[in-house]
C-alpha cells in the first residue's frame, strides 16, 4: 500500500511514543497531522480535550479493540460524539453531531477520503457489532462505540490522501484510447443488476418504470452535458448535471455516483487541458446546492470529488489509464465495478463520459436502435 502508485501513506508504527507526546502537545482529531520531533512520519491523534462525558460508559476491560490501518486526508479532525448512521456487511457510516460523516471500512475494501479503513476481527462483518443509532465518543487516541463494546485503536494508523491528480490523462493518447474501449467493454458486459451501466449499454429494454424514467432522464441529460463539456460552459453543464442529481435509490444514487466519475475525468485532463480549471470553478456553486441537498452519505461523496479527493478504487483506475497499463485497466476497472449495487459501475461510467463521452453516448445509442429492431 505505501508504495502504490496513487495514494500518499505515511507509516506511523515507528513513532507510537512521539504519538503520545503529540497528543499531549495537543495535535487534534483524525487525520490531522503534525512531525514528531526528529521525524518526518505523519502522526495522527486525537486531542484530551475533545474526551467526551460519554466515554465513561466505556469498560475498557470489556472492549474489543479493533486496529485502524488508515485514516483517510478528509476524515472530521475534531469527530468527538456522534451516532451509527447506517451499517452494511464491508462498510459502516458513522455521523457527527454536527452532521459530518465518517466511514468505517473494511480491510479489503480500500480507502476513502472521509474514512477510517480497520482490521476486522472475526466475523468480518460490521452488522455483526454495529446497529444505526448506537453511540460513537471519541478519546484520545481512540474512536468508541460503548453500546457495542468496541474501541478502534488510531495510534498506529497510516495518513491516506488521494494523489492520483498527478497522473495526468491525456484523452488524444492512443493508449488512452485502448483502455477508454476496454472500459466501456467492462461496463457492456459485466453490467450490474441496476444503475446506469445497464441502461446505457445493454441491448434490452428498460424492466421497470424506474429504469424508464431512468432511462427519459439519461436521454435528456447527456446530449446537454456533452454540448456543454465541448463548448466549457459551465452554466449548461450545471443544469444538465441538474437532471442527474439524487437520480435513483438508494444513499449514494446512481446520478450522484455518475456526477463523482465526471468530476473526477475532468481533474484528471487539467494538465493537458488547462482550460478545464476554470470551468470546474464553474461547476462548483451548482454541485454544492447539490451537495448540500443530498443525504449526508452522498454529500460526503459530491464534495470530496468537487475538490478532486475520491475512493481509492476510483483513483486506482484513473492512475492506470494514466500510466498506459492496459492490464491495470483491466484489473482497477474491475474491481471498481464491484463497489456497491451499482456505485462502481456508476461512478465508472461517469468517468469514461467525462473522458471521452462519445464512448458512452454512441454506444447507448446503438443499443437503443437494437432495442427498437426488436420483435
Amino acid at each position: 500500500m505505501a508504495n502504490s502508485a496513487y495514494t500518499d501513506v505515511t507509516p506511523v508504527k515507528a513513532v507510537r511514543q512521539e504519538v503520545s507526546k503529540a497528543a499531549r502537545r495537543g495535535f487534534a482529531g483524525i487525520g490531522e497531522q503534525g512531525t514528531a520531533p526528529g521525524s518526518a512520519a505523519t502522526v495522527v491523534a486525537w486531542n484530551d480535550a475533545n474526551r467526551d462525558p460519554a466515554s465513561t460508559m466505556y469498560l475498557a476491560s470489556r472492549a474489543t479493540r479493533v486496529s485502524a490501518l488508515s485514516i483517510g486526508a478528509r476524515a472530521p479532525c475534531r469527530f468527538t460524539h456522534g451516532r451509527v448512521h447506517s451499517v452494511y456487511r464491508q462498510a459502516c457510516n458513522l455521523e457527527a453531531d454536527d452532521g459530518v460523516l465518517l466511514t468505517l471500512l473494511a480491510d479489503e475494501l480500500g480507502n476513502v477520503p472521509h474514512g477510517i479503513r480497520c482490521a476486522l476481527p472475526e466475523p468480518a462483518d460490521f452488522r455483526a457489532w454495529l446497529h444505526p443509532a448506537q453511540m460513537v465518543a471519541a478519546d484520545g487516541l481512540s474512536l468508541k462505540l460503548p453500546e457495542a463494546a468496541i474501541e478502534i485503536d488510531l495510534s498506529a494508523a497510516m495518513r491516506w490522501q488521494c494523489e492520483w491528480g498527478r497522473y495526468a490523462i491525456d484523452v488524444r493518447a492512443e493508449a488512452t484510447v485502448g483502455s477508454l474501449r476496454t472500459i466501456r467493454a467492462i461496463l457492456r458486459d459485466q453490467p450490474p443488476a441496476g444503475g446506469f451501466a445497464p441502461l446505457l449499454l445493454q441491448h434490452m429494454g428498460p424492466r421497470s418504470p424506474l429504469d424508464r424514467a431512468m432511462r427519459g432522464r439519461l436521454t435528456q441529460a447527456l446530449p446537454a452535458l456533452r454540448r456543454a463539456d465541448s463548448d466549457l460552459d459551465s452554466v449548461a453543464a450545471g443544469r444538465a448535471l441538474s437532471l442527474l442529481a439524487g437520480l435513483g435509490p438508494g444513499l449514494t444514487p446512481s446520478g450522484d455516483d455518475f456526477i463523482i466519475g465526471y468530476l473526477t475525468a475532468l481533474h484528471s485532463r487539467r494538465a493537458h487541458e488547462p482550460m478545464l480549471s476554470e470551468y470546474l470553478n464553474g461547476l462548483m456553486s451548482p454541485i454544492m446546492k447539490f451537495a448540500h441537498a443530498a443525504n449526508v452519505v452522498s454529500r460526503q461523496y459530491l464534495l470530496g470529488a468537487l475538490e478532486g479527493e475520491v475512493s481509492e478504487a476510483l483513483a486506482r483506475v484513473v492512475a492506470r489509464v494514466a500510466g498506459e497499463d492496459e492490464l491495470g485497466v483491466q484489473e482497477s476497472a474491475a474491481h471498481l465495478m464491484r463497489a456497491g449495487h451499482s456505485s462502481g459501475a456508476d461512478s465508472l461510467s461517469g468517468l469514461l463520459f467525462g473522458l471521452c463521452p462519445a464512448f458512452l453516448l454512441e454506444a447507448s445509442a446503438e443499443a437503443r436502435r437494437s432495442i427498437r429492431a426488436l420483435p
